[in-house]
């Protein structure tokens, strides 16, 4: 059959570097292999023999030119994290499939994986020539399938019963795509959202840019010092607007209600879902967004996890300015990457300001909160 030449060559990125797989990388592979919740989705490979068998029928496939299989180093470490190929490789239709792609849960929420993604398919399109480039999941796996829709690729329906994979069962397959006439579009979003990752420049209101706009993701409770100050500004907005909330709230002092605060965050974050995300300006935060994961509580169509937007705070100067919306964003797209599609967002009644902003971002008002204080509880606050 024809080839694809250079089907796999060294591809080098910011995060990852993805090397052609050699018979020397075996047992660094091997390593990268052994956490089990990797295989939730995918044919075991923890077990040697097993193993041993996946990467000769790799090398057997690269032989005969339907696959070429990449080794995914992190460039932090230099560690080796895992993997990721190309197959069904198609060269008369100039067709390849990006997939078998595996990380270590210690890539997990990298970028690692998005960025070998971009690296495949700017090597697909620009180099093999290729018109179009496949996905395929296991339908059941949300977190997959969010992330391939949030490239983005095109969803083409499921196969149904489609194949049995060892160790996980009969599976149903959902398939994507992304064309070559799609491909500047979906390489410019994924340049953008690992540029905001890495705090690269951004803009605000308008599409107008701002050179001095960081936005960077964060989940280490170590950092949360530098988010209390924004949280402080949000405070007083809060004591500003619901003014008639104070007789009703316990008199704790600022410092109080701040130490409450930061202990919630950090029990958030124990979750490795959770995350927040800082905008600086020239350097100098000026606003945060704080997101915890839990399973929903209500009734209506949502997937089988929910976010919760904790808190968006922005200094008093820079309201306005569109640096909500672009947190927002940045919010958006780490969901993305997680599989969640949906989250949640509460707001004081009175704060109309907060309650407009959220309606313009596209949320809508799905149920009311109604707080009540016990008949037997007294004064005691």
């Amino acid at each position: 059959m024809a080839r694809l030449e250079k089907l796999t060559t060294r591809l080098e990125g910011s995060i990852v570097t993805l090397e052609p797989l050699r018979v020397e990388h075996a047992e660094e592979l091997w390593e990268a292999a052994q956490a089990p919740e990797t295989w939730a989705w995918l044919a075991n490979l923890n077990e040697r023999e097993r193993f041993d068998q996946w990467l000769a029928l790799s090398f057997e496939a690269e032989e005969e030119g339907h696959e070429g299989t990449f080794v995914t180093r992190l460039n932090a470490d230099g560690k080796v994290a895992g993997s990721s190929r190309f197959l069904n490789v198609r060269p008369a239709d100039r067709v390849v499939e990006i997939g078998w792609t595996w990380l270590n849960p210690r890539a997990w929420r990298s970028g690692a994986n998005l960025e070998a993604k971009l690296l495949m398919m700017r090597h697909a399109f620009e180099t093999l020539g290729c018109v179009r480039v496949e996905f395929k999941t296991d339908a059941r796996n949300e977190r997959s399938r969010a992330a391939l829709a949030a490239l983005p690729a095109r969803f083409e329906g499921i196969l149904r019963n489609h194949k049995i994979v060892p160790d996980v069962g009969q599976r149903d397959s959902a398939f994507y795509s992304v064309i070559d006439s799609e491909w500047p579009a979906v390489r410019a979003n994924l340049e953008r959202r690992l540029g905001r990752a890495d705090g690269a420049s951004t803009s605000l209101a308008g599409g107008a840019p701002r050179p001095d706009l960081t936005l960077r993701r964060g989940s280490d409770p170590a950092e949360l010092d530098q988010l209390m100050p924004l949280w402080d500004a949000l405070q007083s907005h809060h004591v500003e607007v619901t003014p008639e909330l104070a007789p009703q709230a316990p008199a704790r002092t600022h410092a109080e209600a701040a130490r409450i605060r930061r202990g919630k965050y950090e029990r958030w974050l124990s979750d490795p879902d959770a995350f927040f995300i800082v905008a600086a300006l020239g350097g100098a935060p000026a606003g945060y967004a704080f997101v915890s994961v839990g399973m929903p509580y209500a009734s209506w169509d949502v997937g089988s996890r929910l976010a919760t937007l904790e808190t968006l705070s922005i200094l008093p100067e820079h309201r306005g300015t569109g640096l909500g919306a672009a947190l927002l964003d940045a919010v958006w797209e780490r969901l993305a990457e997680l599989g969640i599609a949906d989250m949640q967002i509460v707001t004081t009644s009175t704060n109309t300001g907060a309650k407009r902003f959220y309606e313009r971002q596209g949320f809508s008002l799905r149920m009311d909160v109604y707080y009540g204080k016990s008949p037997l509880a007294g004064d005691a606050r």
